[in-house]
């Protein structure tokens, strides 16, 4: 009676179980993965440009140059707007709306380049242009010359 029974052979059911553990894996790394970057800060790079958030608050995001020098020519919102774009919630803001923001570049010299391993401070909350972005608001700032992305959102 035994003998008329069919089902799956062993060598099938071996491959079936590797590839269900192989598919339960990777969805455990993509979650783990976005998790990470999202509480650790997240490195955004184009070529030899690359930046890391360390803090987005809204009156006290860093953001620290793992990359290339970029030259700010000075601290204002305007030198800033030079090299980078800013958009708050999507929507490209230009020099006289980002009045009043604070910037200021931790750096171990004198002079007005964002060297590699130094930290760039953004003050949101002084803004006079317009209603400052609040927590929650998504901030994203573009290096002109490499297009390298900078998102978030602030806290």
């Amino acid at each position: 009676m035994l003998r008329n029974k069919k089902g799956v052979s062993p060598v099938i059911a071996v491959v079936l179980m590797i590839v269900v553990a192989v598919a339960i894996s990777l969805v455990v790394y993509v979650w783990a993965s976005g998790f990470v970057s999202e509480k650790t800060g997240a490195e955004t790079k184009a070529g030899d440009y690359s930046f890391l958030w360390e803090t987005k608050a809204v009156n006290n995001t860093n953001i620290r140059n793992t990359g290339l020098t970029v030259s700010l020519l000075g601290t204002t919102v305007a030198n800033f707007l030079t090299e980078f774009d800013v958009y708050i919630n999507n929507d490209l803001k230009d020099s006289t709306e980002l009045a009043g923001m604070g910037i200021s570049l931790q750096n171990s010299s004198t002079d007005t380049d964002w060297d590699k391993g130094e930290v760039l401070t953004i003050d949101f909350s002084t803004i006079t242009g317009m209603t400052p972005p609040s927590a929650g608001d998504k901030i994203k700032l573009v290096h002109k010359e490499s297009g390298t992305p900078i998102v978030f959102k602030l806290e």
